[in-house]
């Protein structure tokens, strides 16, 4: 199991929150943008967690492709001990 950090919390809860309130704004907006751009930032939020990449920054950008991306994507390797 995946830790989420404070600030994947308040990115998560500032996503969920401008949706609902722009889906209740404008539905025929808000609808669309929260499925195509939102929702993918969601998502890219957990999976980065789980691979120790930042994935807000992939479904913000990429959107859905990003999302993808971060799926195929292996953990990062862990930080070899000798220096």
């Amino acid at each position: 199991m995946h830790r989420i950090d404070n600030t994947s919390a308040v990115a998560q809860t500032l996503l969920l929150v401008g949706g609902f309130w722009v889906a209740v704004y404008n539905p025929y907006i808000g609808v669309p943008v929260g499925l195509l751009w939102l929702l993918p930032m969601f998502i890219s939020i957990h999976l980065g967690a789980s691979r120790d990449r930042t994935g807000w920054l992939w479904g913000f950008f990429l959107g859905w492709l990003g999302v993808l991306i971060l799926a195929l994507m292996r953990a990062q390797p862990a930080a070899s001990a000798t220096t």
